[in-house]
């Protein structure tokens, strides 16, 4: 599927939809724009004055295979803080948590619990007429049938449980809920068989390398599973994933200009043409290194910035940007000091 987003007014990023997707480079004022243009055009609501005149008068566009897309049609999430992962297991019109909860109430199950409920509220009823008529002779009270609507709102709570304790849901540990995130994803794409996007910024601020390694690989397995789940992934700097060569190609490099990535071997392949030397590295080794060199494609100059890099890594770096017809390198660091023969010897042991 061909995606195109707008992120000013006629101003689009085009690429080809993969189920997770790479926006990667130095160009953090591109990637702002494109962040808060979808989370603005989620909301479905009319653009201000002063956004028509960022956007449009037609508002913030976005293209699936030239259709143009309305919001009620795409839902979209995001994760770009700690506050907005816990804001999806709070009660609140469109969380995950509340769609959830509102799904429950059409359980037998539940609405049979309700109806014993309504049936002590009878009971209880006559009783609470009975202490009326001992004040009053014509005023007479009366309980109106409880529903799942008003024991969500009035009765429920949410807590987060752990070694025995509860705690407010504010004070979960987000790192221990990404199962549970899982799997409310994965009920509200069953309940809405709509293609959803999930969009998370900057994961490395708010959850640890380990932990969203292991929510991605979570977050695949649920995309490739349903066919509708497609997740965006944007970084300011290096992300210590399992890249396999399909990541290249659904890698968008954002630095003065943007460029989808083509497939491995072709990249690979063009690469080693323009190599100063024999390009001998495996495919399980060049894959990671030119992810860890995609943070500063296209970066410019700037002598108060110094990018830690080593060898083989400058030099692929010099020759991508060269690829892309960027020839502004910054500073990298020079003054590593060598290992002394003691210092090589113990790295060795210690593997």
């Amino acid at each position: 599927m061909q995606i195109s987003l707008e992120y000013e007014h006629q101003e689009f990023i085009d690429l080809e939809l993969h189920d997770v997707n790479y926006f990667l480079g130095p160009n953090h004022t591109l990637k702002w724009k494109l962040y808060r243009g979808i989370k603005r055009f989620s909301t479905g609501k009319n653009l201000s004055d002063l956004e028509e005149h960022v956007y449009g008068d037609d508002g913030i566009v976005i293209y699936c295979d030239e259709k143009k897309m309305k919001a009620k049609e795409l839902p979209i999430y995001y994760l770009d803080c700690r506050e907005s992962f816990l804001k999806q297991y709070q009660q609140g019109k469109g969380n995950l948590m509340d769609n959830e909860i509102q799904s429950i109430g059409d359980l037998f199950e539940i609405n049979k619990g309700i109806e014993k409920i309504n049936n002590e509220l009878l009971k209880f009823e006559v009783q609470f007429s009975e202490a009326f008529k001992e004040k009053f002779t014509y005023v007479q009270p009366s309980l109106r049938e409880l529903n799942y609507t008003d024991l969500t709102k009035y009765f429920l709570l949410l807590s987060f449980f752990e070694d025995g304790e509860t705690y407010p849901v504010e004070m979960m540990d987000i790192e221990k809920l990404i199962d549970d995130y899982c799997q409310l994803l994965i009920g509200e794409l069953s309940r809405t068989q709509k293609m959803t996007w999930l969009w998370i910024s900057n994961p490395n601020a708010f959850m640890s390398k380990k932990f969203f390694r292991m929510f991605l690989q979570k977050l695949k397995k649920i995309a490739n599973d349903s066919g509708i789940l497609k997740i965006f992934v944007l970084s300011e700097d290096h992300l210590d994933l399992d890249y396999q060569e399909s990541d290249i190609e659904a890698t968008v490099l954002l630095y003065n200009e943007y460029q989808q990535l083509p497939e491995f071997s072709l990249l690979n392949e063009t690469i080693k043409r323009h190599y100063p030397d024999e390009l001998s590295q495996m495919n399980e080794t060049m894959i990671p290194q030119l992810f860890r060199v995609f943070p500063y494609i296209g970066k410019s100059k700037n002598k108060d910035e110094t990018i830690y890099l080593r060898d083989k890594d400058v030099v692929l770096l010099m020759v991508v940007d060269e690829l892309l017809g960027y020839d502004h390198f910054p500073e990298f660091q020079d003054d590593y000091q060598s290992m002394t023969s003691l210092e090589e010897k113990f790295l060795i042991d210690t593997k």
